[in-house]
């Protein structure tokens, strides 16, 4: 028994199969998995940069609300145009406390509000006064906006900006319509 060979001889044909389903087997792996591999490798990639967005919205949200809160609550855009009127003679003394309120309204404080009566025009329809407000730069926007919303305000024909050391000091020369 030891005289035996062992004598495999495996045909020729047999190989040939073996070696097509060897080939087909590594095509299969390199066209089928290695594709899909990188697509879920992809796919996982996108769904965290979903994830991200999602949560980068979550935390956002809030101020979103607020800021649109906050815009629609915010006053009109459109200036007031009111309806020109004239300031009576006897009510020129009431020019310091309007100028006040409108002050008071836009967070700034009259220092003075003095009419002048040597620039009053030739026909007397037109007076100047004198104002001084103090406070905010940023509030002086405002306080424009409450001029004209009066209706007796002619124009403005100057303003001048003083940096003092507790806040800005704004003069103005104010025309006002009289009658």
């Amino acid at each position: 028994m030891a005289d035996m060979k062992l004598n495999f001889k495996i045909p020729p044909r047999s190989i040939l199969y073996m070696g097509v389903c060897l080939i087909g087997v590594i095509l299969f792996i390199l066209l089928w998995f290695i594709p899909s591999n990188r697509t879920m490798e992809e796919l996982a990639a996108k769904t965290e940069d979903v994830r991200f967005r999602i949560e980068e919205q979550r935390a956002l949200a809030p101020l979103y609300q607020a800021l649109k809160a906050r815009i629609e609550k915010k006053d009109s855009e459109i200036l007031p145009l009111p309806e020109k009127g004239i300031l009576d003679h006897k009510e020129i003394t009431t020019l310091p406390l309007v100028f006040r309120t409108a002050a008071k309204k836009s967070g700034m404080s009259l220092a003075s509000a003095v009419p002048n009566p040597s620039t009053v025009t030739n026909s007397g329809k037109f007076l100047s006064v004198d104002a001084i407000i103090r406070g905010k730069f940023f509030d002086l926007r405002k306080f424009l906006i409450n001029l004209g919303a009066i209706p007796y305000i002619q124009h403005i024909e100057e303003i001048s900006i003083q940096q003092k050391p507790d806040a800005m000091e704004f003069s103005m020369k104010i025309w006002v319509a009289v009658g």
